[in-house]
């Protein structure tokens, strides 16, 4: 499986790509180009609206205990003659997402014409949890919104609860594999295995 789309060159002389974000909310899907302004609108008609204001912070590692997550910040000064978006947003409360997929796609273009229109559908990268919204103000304009989602290690707490033999290993590959049958069960060998 290729993470280009089909009939994509990645070598060609010119190749374009958005990072885009698709929110799912009770209200439906919200798509959100990641780093520039615009519209943009895919192959399936899916429209992704696109701001400098949005940025996604990088994901985290799990270390010392911390639990891994990431962000995804829209920063702005609120419009005093405008609706104030981060009253709407806290009057949603955090069931709003809470749960529900936040998807990751990367959309490829060969040409500068194809952005008005696409040839190739987005690629999805990955999918995460959304966890929470967090809102704050800064001074009287400043308005920070930020989604906190799981990140790309947030299993890693659970234990797999597998062991290093057959059965397991058929479990996890998804067919029968006797291959750990003929592993060695002593690490104190008294002859070489080879010459």
């Amino acid at each position: 499986m290729s993470v280009f789309p089909e009939g994509f060159d990645p070598r060609a002389d010119v190749v374009l790509k958005l990072d885009l974000v698709l929110v799912d909310t009770p209200d439906g899907p919200f798509g959100f180009i990641l780093g520039t302004d615009g519209l943009f609108v895919d192959v399936n008609g899916q429209k992704w609206w696109g701001s400098q204001l949005i940025k996604a912070a990088d994901l985290e590692f799990s270390l010392n205990g911390t639990a891994p997550s990431a962000e995804l910040v829209m920063a702005f000064f609120q419009d005093p003659d405008a609706p104030n978006l981060v009253n709407q947003i806290n009057a949603l409360g955090a069931s709003y997402v809470e749960g529900r997929e936040l998807i990751y796609y990367e959309q490829y273009f060969n040409s500068h014409e194809e952005l008005y229109a696409p040839v190739f559908p987005p690629m999805e990268v990955l999918r995460r949890r959304m966890r929470k919204i967090r809102t704050s103000a800064e001074g009287p304009q400043m308005r920070v919104v930020a989604l906190s989602i799981e990140g790309p290690f947030a299993s890693r707490r659970n234990a797999r609860r597998r062991i290093y033999n057959s059965t397991d290993h058929s479990a996890e590959v998804g067919s029968p594999n006797p291959s750990l049958d003929f592993i060695p069960r002593d690490a104190n060998f008294k002859e070489k295995l080879w010459g």
